[in-house]
């Protein structure tokens, strides 16, 4: 990256500082006067009707003030927890939304759906007390696969979704596709399963509720990611309020990658509890609570298959998968193994013909949801799986038959089959820079010594396609106070990507202030009730342009108090380098010096209102595509199947970057839950029962920092008109690459070693063992 892109760039984190010294508010350091806690009585059943509650040895407990049911919620008259999915049948007709009220009515649907809240004194008390409520359940059968849910005759998850089809959705020219792969020269096919995964953030969800019983107002205090969209959902659909009579709260989030994006019944029932009781009520998710009722990612069996002609161009790319929603539609339900896998298809490749088909089944599991990157991963997961499968069958070297096929310069924008546009973008020369940066001419010399050591090594080239921002509303207000401070108020809130450092810095930059100066506010929607959250990668596109555009007109405003000091009309001022002018003279005054005018008092005439408040809410005018390349490569020892991640190389087209530090500490973190994934990451139920087996870290593999070797990342950068600041996701970005790469790299390592068979993720040993030995 060239000097110009890295120049003026900060470097510490003004909020780490907190951070590191113990000092982040979190959900679990809310302590308010009387507050009183909750506990979930939980479902041990995948699917069961509830014959009967008894409370009675609860409500004797020791400081329990309270047990609710489902019969409570109905009672009150309360709605449902709705959805915003956007996920639709082809032919456009909705998916079917099956009811979800704060706690289960009648039957519940999954381990972990919640039956009763006990609410009591202290939160042991809660605990112990939930423990005494005596559920009478009758078992029904379950399912928990996806594949096994559509098939005739399995156990029906809800009478209205019937055969469990949630979403069946397809896109592309499925004609073409047919006829390209009719005359291809080969056809390479690939089965692959994207498993299912935790997020496992560092707080787990937690939630406070309160009621003011003088002005009707509810507030929640939550560590979730979306508030406003999650306030408007609460106050229209659930509690039948106004908007401004439900304030939602959030201070240090404690991470998220998307699970926290959606509505929980939880959040309801403190809510519905505080306004009962008439006094805070909190409740914090335990770790094994947390594999039970947050909701998961991923999650997708998939066949893909890719047609190519006697060069070893590509033809056409076909793709049937099956998703799963789990019980419930959640908040973004069956949209990412629908459209939002569907959109990115194809890759960084010229492909002429592509056809997408998606079936997504209702099963006796949690609901998934978005999780980091949210259909984009799993569509490069897709192509990068089958091109390698194509190139060991064609015998090509999978580099080779990536760079044949990548799109040109000249080609972009492009229109993908998709009809998605990928505006910028240079991709031959990125795949060599990566393969430079990965050394990928010296890896005969490093496998010869793997083996030299009793080790197999296999290496990867992939590529990776994003979609990020772009669609959705966001607003930043700056406001001049009288103490010649700035306020700052974001509608984005950060769960760990230092909103709280850049864009008081991207206005200062522009300002010419010092960034210490500008006070930032964020989380609450009492300041700023209009903004769309920072999902989908899109924080700093859309927060940061937000922001450009109140620096921008900030400046505007301000002009009449410079004006003033330099005794001109506003007309002839211009603003350059943090100083105004009058033009056509070398008179001129810093805004620093026009906001220490106004925290000095008597400079400016009492008629003269020295309050400078903006609020622009900016529209992105269209999507980012971030992209980018890995060179992966793996060792695998043969005796225990065990594999180690040898080298990581990374290189992105992130457009412009602010902050070189902190899009490392993204690349890097998307890079390793995209490694983690591949290497060991999956939830599994039981086939039958549905009981969750991997519900603790005993059971479910969680990567450490030993498990990853030092990234290797570097940037290029090719301009987006997407949005006025030139940036393009980066929160998401290198999960895309890493899945498939590191997948790919195994599996060329036992392709060396004379292996016939694939290993697919999650790359357990056995598993890697088993494909050695020649086992399925």
């Amino acid at each position: 990256m060239d000097d110009a892109r890295t120049a003026d760039q900060p470097r510490v984190r003004s909020e780490d500082a907190r951070f590191l010294t113990g000092q982040g508010r979190y959900v679990d350091d809310v302590h308010l006067e009387g507050m009183v806690h909750g506990a979930f009585v939980r479902s041990p059943y995948a699917h069961a009707r509830i014959a009967s509650i008894d409370a009675a040895a609860a409500l004797e407990a020791p400081g329990v003030l309270a047990v609710y049911t489902g019969e409570d919620w109905t009672a009150a008259g309360f709605g449902p927890l709705p959805t915003r999915t956007q996920a639709k049948f082809t032919d456009g007709s909705p998916i079917p939304v099956p009811p979800r009220p704060g706690l289960v009515v009648g039957v519940a649907r999954c381990v972990g759906d919640p039956v009763a809240m006990v609410v009591a004194e202290t939160s042991a008390q809660a605990r112990d007390a939930a423990e005494l409520v005596e559920v009478d359940y009758e078992p029904m059968d379950a399912v928990t696969d996806p594949v096994a849910a559509l098939a005739e005759g399995a156990p029906l998850v809800w009478e209205q979704a019937p055969g469990n089809l949630a979403v069946e959705f397809a896109t592309g020219d499925a004609d073409a596709v047919a006829q390209a792969f009719a005359s291809a020269h080969h056809v390479a096919r690939c089965d692959m399963t994207i498993s299912r995964v935790h997020a496992a953030p560092m707080e787990t969800r937690g939630a406070v509720g309160l009621f003011d019983g003088g002005s009707g107002k509810r507030t929640l205090v939550t560590n979730a990611q979306n508030l406003r969209a999650n306030r408007a959902q609460l106050a229209k659909d659930v509690f039948h309020c106004d908007a401004g009579d439900l304030r939602l709260v959030a201070y240090d989030v404690g991470g998220g990658f998307g699970m926290k994006n959606g509505l929980y019944p939880e959040y309801a029932m403190v809510l519905f509890a505080a306004e009962k009781l008439g006094r805070p009520v909190k409740w914090m998710s335990g770790r094994d609570e947390s594999f039970l009722s947050d909701s998961h990612g991923r999650e997708q069996q998939t066949t893909a298959e890719l047609a190519l002609d006697e060069n070893g161009r590509f033809l056409a790319f076909r793709v049937d998968t099956v998703g799963n929603v789990g019980a419930y539609v959640g908040s973004t339900g069956g949209f990412t193994p629908a459209g939002g896998t569907a959109r990115t298809q194809g890759g960084l490749y010229h492909i002429p013909h592509i056809h997408y088909r998606s079936r997504v089944a209702f099963t006796n599991t949690i609901t998934t949801e978005a999780y980091r990157g949210a259909g984009r991963p799993e569509a490069n997961v897709h192509i990068e799986r089958v091109i390698d499968v194509a190139a060991a069958e064609l015998g090509m070297d999978p580099a080779v038959l990536r760079e044949k096929n990548l799109l040109e310069p000249g080609a972009i924008p492009y229109r993908t089959p998709m009809g998605m546009t990928i505006d910028s973008g240079d991709f031959p020369a990125l795949l060599a820079r990566t393969r430079e940066l990965g050394d990928v001419a010296g890896f005969e010399q490093r496998a010869q010594a793997s083996r030299e050591k009793g080790l197999l090594r296999g290496l990867a080239v992939t590529t990776y396609l994003g979609l990020t921002g772009g669609g959705r509303e966001e607003k930043a207000t700056l406001a001049l106070e009288p103490d010649g401070g700035l306020d700052l108020y974001a509608s984005a809130e950060s769960i760990g990507q230092a909103h709280e450092t850049v864009l008081p810095f991207m206005v200062g930059q522009r300002l010419g202030v010092d960034p210490s100066r500008i006070r930032y506010h964020q989380a609450d929607t009492d300041f700023d009730p209009v903004g769309g959250g920072h999902g989908g990668s899109r924080g700093l596109e859309m927060a940061g342009s937000a922001a450009h555009e109140a620096s921008e007109a900030f400046v505007v405003e301000a002009k009449r108090l410079a004006a003033h000091l330099l005794e001109a009309a506003a007309d002839d001022l211009t603003f350059e380098a943090g100083h105004y002018a009058v033009a056509g003279t070398d008179r001129r005054v810093a805004m620093t010096a026009v906001l220490d005018a106004v925290a000095e008092g008597g400079r400016f005439p009492q008629t003269l209102d020295t309050h400078v408040k903006v609020a622009p809410v900016y529209q992105a005018p269209a999507a980012s595509v971030p992209v980018g390349a890995h060179v992966i490569e793996a060792e695998v020892d043969p005796d225990t199947g065990t594999v180690t991640i040898a080298r990581c190389t990374m290189v992105h087209d992130l457009g412009h970057i602010v902050s070189r530090p902190f899009t490392d500490g993204q690349v890097h973190g998307a890079a390793a839950q995209g490694l983690g994934q591949a290497l060991g990451e999956a939830i599994v139920y039981e086939a039958d029962g549905g009981q969750l087996v991997t519900g603790s870290f005993m059971d479910y593999f969680m990567p450490r920092a030993a498990d990853f070797p030092e990234f290797v990342t570097d940037y290029v950068a090719t301009d987006t008109e997407a949005n006025p600041i030139g940036v393009k996701g980066v929160g998401e970005a290198a999960c895309g690459g890493t899945i498939p790469g590191l997948v790919n790299a195994v599996n060329d390592a036992l392709r060396r070693a004379g292996a016939t068979g694939r290993v697919d993720m999650p790359l357990t040993p056995e598993r890697v063992w088993r494909a050695l030995d020649g086992q399925d």
